[in-house]
């Protein structure tokens, strides 16, 4: 649920990244005079033309900054729920980005047609590159492609009705038909060869959406966050993603520094961020008694114990606790892990905090759920390895995880979760390690195919 976590595109997408914010701006700028420049002497609507090209130009530079990740690559999500994104804060942003640009192009050629296609072309572009290259790191979407395009079209008519208003006094834009008709014959051609070769379509009736929680949802992620961080955090924005079923999903509560959230309505499974501080001070959680400095795993370990005993103590009884580095020589501190074993399968219980060097909560992770039974294990690593190569045929390497304890409609099963990798893909097989039936094949999404 990538998408599921965005508050708001720009700060999504662009938070950290002054240096970059400050170069698309002047890249938008400095492309915009250069085109003023070019056509102050050919056309009598220069500033007009210069703020378009700028216009479209900026929305590049949104849409196609690359986040870093493969997300969504080689895909296409198409969402049959057309209305879905208007219903949702990112839709009505992305609908809003694309008013400038349909304004403008209706402006520049006096021609409410072209206007509104500059937008539906520069979207079809937009989410064909994002399917197509996955260093880009987006998701291709329809819904964006939707959004998008109708800001296009209301930015149009409005410079329409505008130019009606002032009875049309610049004569219209009128460019040679058959240039138009071959730009227009090439750009579809070029984006139906990149779908037909790059994009996989994957249809679906509707996509997560984020909205505005009920109050019985509020109530409950207050209850979350004061059982997590006690009063220390005031609760902004109250938003709730809805599954597929539209009953349940998640809460996401925006605090000053991170956010967090709950599954809904099970409210057993908590999710916390809290290190998304821009202006350099600790943004974590403290925990009273901490040392100000941490430098070693066991203090990192001490610390999160403290706050556990407080905060979550169902975690502790019974159960393993392991502390990793996270980031290169633990520069973002450690991460403290609670896990509940029962015959040696893992049960469904966790609890994770990260401890910053400053000895504050920075990031939590917990599902709080009872030990379970399951079958009788008759399937040991050796052979689930086997059964795993033999469902991948022509793949040679398999790495065994853990015995997870893992629902099955009402009951629970032991499965063995093992990544099978072969010379260009990568996939997870789970083995039931009662029965040895193949019960599910993942491609691994850090392998591409």
């Amino acid at each position: 649920m990538a998408q599921e976590r965005e508050v708001l595109m720009l700060e999504a997408v662009f938070k950290g990244h002054l240096a970059f914010i400050v170069i698309a701006i002047a890249i938008s700028i400095g492309f915009g005079l250069a085109v003023y420049f070019a056509s102050r002497n050919k056309t009598d609507r220069p500033w007009y033309l210069a703020l378009w090209c700028a216009s479209i130009v900026s929305v590049l530079c949104l849409t196609l900054w690359s986040t870093g990740g493969t997300q969504g690559s080689g895909t296409c999500v198409i969402n049959l729920n057309v209305f879905e994104p208007f219903g949702t804060e990112q839709g009505i942003l992305n609908c809003l980005m694309f008013v400038p640009m349909g304004f403008l192009g209706a402006l520049v050629t006096r021609r409410i047609i072209l206007g509104a296609a500059s937008g539906v072309l520069v979207s079809a572009a937009i989410e064909t590159t994002q399917g197509a290259i996955p260093a880009i790191g987006r998701a291709c979407d329809t819904s964006d492609f939707v959004s998008n395009s109708t800001g296009g079209i209301l930015g149009a008519l409005l410079a329409f009705v505008l130019v009606r208003a002032a009875r049309g006094r610049l004569a219209p834009w009128r460019p040679k038909a058959s240039r138009m008709a071959i730009t227009y014959v090439s750009f579809a051609a070029l984006i139906g060869v990149v779908w037909g070769t790059s994009i996989q379509p994957r249809t679906v009736a509707a996509t997560e959406a984020m909205a505005s929680a009920g109050s019985d949802q509020r109530k409950v992620i207050t209850e979350v966050v004061h059982q997590a961080f006690g009063d220390h955090y005031a609760i902004g924005d109250v938003k709730f993603a809805s599954s597929d079923d539209s009953t349940s999903g998640t809460i996401m509560a925006i605090l000053p520094v991170g956010y967090v959230q709950v599954n809904w309505p099970g409210r057993n499974e908590i999710t916390a961020s809290l290190d998304m501080s821009t202006n350099g001070k600790p943004s974590g959680f403290p925990v009273p008694g901490a040392p100000s400095e941490i430098t070693s795993s066991a203090q990192a370990k001490e610390v999160a114990i403290a706050y556990a005993e407080h905060h979550f103590p169902w975690g502790i009884p019974k159960s393993d606790v392991k502390v990793s580095a996270v980031g290169e020589k633990a520069a973002l501190g450690w991460m403290v892990s609670w896990r509940r074993y029962r015959n040696d399968v893992l049960m469904p219980m966790r609890l994770d905090v990260q401890i910053d060097r400053t000895g504050r909560v920075s990031q939590l992770s917990t599902r709080e759920a009872p030990d379970v039974a399951v079958p009788a294990v008759r399937i040991d690593k050796q052979k689930a390895t086997q059964l795993a190569l033999k469902a991948v045929p022509g793949c040679e390497k398999a790495e065994v995880g853990e015995l997870l304890a893992v629902r099955k409609g009402a009951g629970w099963h032991a499965v063995w979760r093992i990544l099978v990798t072969c010379k260009r893909s990568s996939v997870i097989i789970h083995i039931n390690a009662g029965s040895g039936v193949v019960e599910m094949k993942e491609e691994h999404p850090d392998v591409a195919s």
